[in-house]
């Protein structure tokens, strides 16, 4: 099970990751290929919106607008795990490249170091999913999947038992 938070004007397209195809993320880059964000907790997925952010004195909640917390069932073929040191070594990286600050990078024109290997990822065309250490949140993940990767019997489901959002994919 992963999270999203997600607007609530966009509770008809709960999957889509157009967003991101648009503006570009952290492991995605704009008008190249798409990426669900998602994160291992509620409260990671606060973070990352910067919903709640880390004080001296704990976690404040910041006004922001309504949002829906999705819980997300998945099954993935082939996850790349991020988190684990002895793959950050093989690719090169380390926690501080994947966590640091990437837009300053992009509004320079370039690619950050996460998008370049993001991109390798996407392009190697058996990886549907990475495993990222939250930039936000100490001790917690992202699981960012590339819905265009999913391989035969991998599926997306948000969890809903009232029936009100019936996403899945594919």
């Amino acid at each position: 099970m992963v999270f999203r938070l997600l607007h609530i004007k966009y509770q008809n397209t709960a999957l889509s990751s157009i967003g991101s195809l648009r503006a570009g993320g952290r492991y995605n880059v704009a008008q190249v290929f798409s990426a669900l964000y998602t994160s291992d907790t509620p409260i990671t997925a606060l973070r990352e919106l910067k919903v709640l952010v880390e004080t001296a004195t704990g976690l404040i909640a910041c006004k922001a607008p309504p949002y829906i917390l999705l819980s997300i069932e998945y099954s993935l073929q082939t996850i790349l795990d991020l988190t684990n040191p002895d793959n950050q070594n093989v690719l090169g990286t380390n926690v501080q490249e994947l966590t640091g600050q990437w837009l300053p990078i992009n509004l320079q024109g370039q690619p950050a170091p996460t998008q370049e290997l993001a991109t390798a990822a996407y392009n190697s065309q058996t990886i549907e999913a990475l495993k990222v250490p939250s930039a936000l949140a100490p001790n917690a993940y992202n699981v960012v999947i590339f819905p265009d990767k999913l391989s035969s019997g991998s599926f997306l489901k948000v969890y809903d038992d009232s029936g009100s959002i019936t996403a899945k994919l594919p």
